[in-house]
């Protein structure tokens, strides 16, 4: 029989990869949607979906609507980019609807909570950062994110219901937002237009978006243990030497303005992920990031041919 899995934030970049890849397996998928979802024309096509409209706010109602489950892979959150990182009563409303997801989970008697974790939950860490790291978040989103890591590890343990936080560090991908760094950059070398950037000196590693499906794919299917699992290709480097390898890609004549744009007030972070529990469940980035920039390229390259 094929395994019940329900997914918020469907429609997000995550969402959306993680719903086109379990398609292709045994999976039963009930998509969670917000009811004014500009992108739920992406996932409405797909024959193994069922698709719940919820407002986070109403999360608590999702047994009720829903009935049982095996697996719950909570990846809904707002204010993840920007200034909205740092609103407090938005991160603590994450916090709450995101609770109230778990609890509709063990209601349906989910097997296994997934939930999407970040980088943001360790703050700034010098040198390598393990999963047992001392957290210190430094922006309200990593501190909210990481009370929540907190409060589900206790709450699966005593429910006795698996519990795995893949920890996103920085992910990337064609079918990302066009504000992020990397698409941004990429579209305005295509058009040779001037590129305003910090100065580039933090470590820093990318993780094409497949590469990052597998890794989740891996913790739902193989016997692994709980908690935290940092997602990073292991390609660590100067965030200039990535930008000059987008600037080759590209072919652009753009001048890249090192310097032009400060840093945040919570200062210059760097990350550089230790890998090894993620790569001890038998996964492997495949996806060079020279492979997945040309990919980016690609989709920009045709729709300004279109």
């Amino acid at each position: 029989m094929d395994k019940k899995v329900v997914i918020t934030g469907a429609t997000s970049f995550i969402g959306q990869a993680l719903i086109d890849r379990m398609c292709m397996e045994s999976y039963k998928i009930i998509a969670v949607i917000r009811p004014d979802s500009y992108d739920k024309l992406k996932i409405y096509n797909q024959k193994k979906i069922h698709i719940i409209e919820s407002d986070m706010s109403d999360y608590s109602k999702l047994g009720n609507k829903i009935g049982e489950c095996d697996i719950f892979i909570s990846l809904a959150w707002n204010g993840t980019r920007g200034i909205a990182r740092d609103n407090a009563i938005q991160q603590k409303q994450n916090y709450f609807y995101s609770l109230q997801a778990l609890h509709a989970a063990m209601e349906m008697g989910c097997k296994l909570f997934m939930s999407a974790g970040s980088q943001a939950e360790y703050g700034k860490v010098d040198g390598k950062i393990l999963e047992n790291a001392i957290c210190h978040p430094i922006t309200e989103y990593g501190k909210w994110k990481l009370a929540f890591y907190n409060e589900a590890s206790l709450y699966c343990i005593k429910n006795k219901i698996a519990f795995k936080e893949p920890r996103f560090f920085s992910l990337y991908g064609e079918n990302d937002a066009a504000t992020t760094m990397v698409v941004d950059t990429i579209k305005k070398m295509l058009m040779n237009e001037p590129c305003k950037l910090t100065k580039c000196i933090q470590n820093w590693d990318y993780l094409y978006i497949s590469d990052a499906i597998e890794g989740m794919m891996r913790l739902l299917d193989t016997e692994c243990e709980d908690g935290a699992y940092n997602f990073g290709s292991g390609d660590v480097r100067q965030l200039k030497s990535y930008v000059e390898e987008m600037y080759a890609l590209t072919k652009s004549t753009s001048k890249l303005l090192f310097g032009a744009v400060e840093y945040p007030h919570t200062g210059m972070v760097s990350i550089w992920p230790d890998i090894n529990k993620l790569q001890e469940t038998g996964w492997a980035a495949k996806v060079s990031f020279a492979e997945g920039i040309q990919k980016v390229i690609n989709k920009y390259n045709i729709s300004q041919v279109i």
